[in-house]
This record gives structure tokens, sequence and C-alpha cells, in this order.
């Protein structure tokens, strides 16, 4: 059984309601630092992990977004989570739901003015609804990227929720990666990324004397 152990940290020097800007170092999610490390799409080191409210993470995600969903709570924004970090197992299946193997059927041109005939079936992926990566090359598989929802249900790019992470998750290092914006044939409004920051000691460094609590959970 994992053991948890749970942190609070403070952020030091920042009155309420403040946070210090983590400007993304790209446009979708930073895994460069990991795969350096050794660490494996959907096999993440428990020890590298930690929960924000039930949603595991990669511990720098997890502490930006922590701060990101206190920010939005105290801008009276609230955001929940579907999916948070897949093990390879975990995205196999949601792949495997999506893109289920399907007889498909084959046809022939008989030649003749009743046109073509069905001589068979072939067996395929057919795929339903919005792309969903193959296990081992989606971002949620480095536990550094986040499926929002309203509480209810996964973000629409009418919602405010959607508005609301548009003008501010930047700031805190989260991307929406080129593919899933609104306007295009892959859109996922819900699904968002941590692109890393310009300075990684921003997230390298945790400081212990505050005015903010947040809860983190460590797994051990």
């Amino acid at each position: 059984m994992l053991n948890i152990l749970t942190i609070v940290i403070l952020i030091a020097g920042l009155a309420p309601g403040e946070y210090p800007e983590y400007e993304p170092a790209g446009n979708s999610a930073y895994t460069a630092d990991l795969q350096a490390a050794g660490y494996r799409n959907g096999y993440m080191d428990p020890a590298r992990m930690m929960s924000v409210g039930g949603c595991l993470l990669e511990r720098d995600a997890a502490y930006t977004y922590s701060l990101l969903v206190e920010a939005a709570r105290e801008d009276g924004v609230r955001l929940g989570w579907e999916d948070c970090y897949r093990s390879f197992g975990q995205q196999k299946n949601a792949y495997n739901r999506r893109c289920p193997v399907t007889d498909i059927p084959v046809y022939k041109d008989n030649g003749v003015a009743s046109g073509i005939t069905q001589v068979g079936t072939r067996r395929a992926r057919v795929c339903s609804g919005p792309p969903t990566a193959q296990a081992g090359y989606s971002n949620h598989g480095w536990g550094r990227a986040v499926d929002f929802t309203d509480g209810r249900r996964t973000l629409s790019c009418y919602d405010s929720e959607y508005y609301w992470l548009k003008q501010h998750a930047h700031q805190f290092g989260w991307v929406s990666p080129s593919w899933a914006r609104c306007g295009g044939p892959t859109a996922e409004p819900w699904h968002w990324e941590f692109a890393g920051v310009t300075d990684p000691t921003l997230v390298a460094t945790i400081t212990t004397t505050s005015t903010i609590p947040i809860v983190i959970e460590a797994v051990e």
C-alpha cells in the first residue's frame, strides 16, 4: 500500500491572492527533463508524483497546478478534473475504448450495372470522438496534463472556466497545446499541459514561510 505524506506548502512573501508568474517555456508539455532523468511515459516513479485533491501529477506540474486551482477559486471559478496522470495500462485501455478493433466490409466492383459487391471483411481500428493517443505517447503518461471540468463535466469552448484558463493558465506555466485549441478539428478545450517554466528554479525551490496554504499529498 502506498504511504501518503501530507505536505503543507506555504508561499513566502506573498499577500493572500497574490502568486508569482511562472511563464511557460514552450507551447506544449515539457518532458525533456523527465526523459533525460530516465523516466518512462506511463511508468512514472511514485516518488516523483504528487496528488492535489486526488489529481495525481508529476511534482513540478502538481505544484503549479495547485497554485492555478487556488487562484481560480479566489476568482470564484471552480475547476475540477477528469483525468490527470494515466499509467501505460490506463492509456492503453482509453485508446482501445475510443478506437476498438472492428470488422469493416470489403467491397469489389463486379463490373456490371448492379455496382459493387461485398466480398468479405477486414479487421481495423475505428476511432470515434476526440483523438486519443496510443499508450506511451500521451502527456498524461508523464503526469503533465490535466483534463479540466467545471465540477460536473469536461470544459467546452464556451464555458467561463475555459475563458479563465485562457487568460490566466500561462501565469502558472500551463498551456493549451495548438492541436487542442478551440476552432480546430481536434479541439479539446478541457486539455491543458504543464509546459515547464522559463526559470526552473521557481519550482525547484519550495519555501516554507508563508501566507497561502496549499495542501499537496506526496506519494512515496
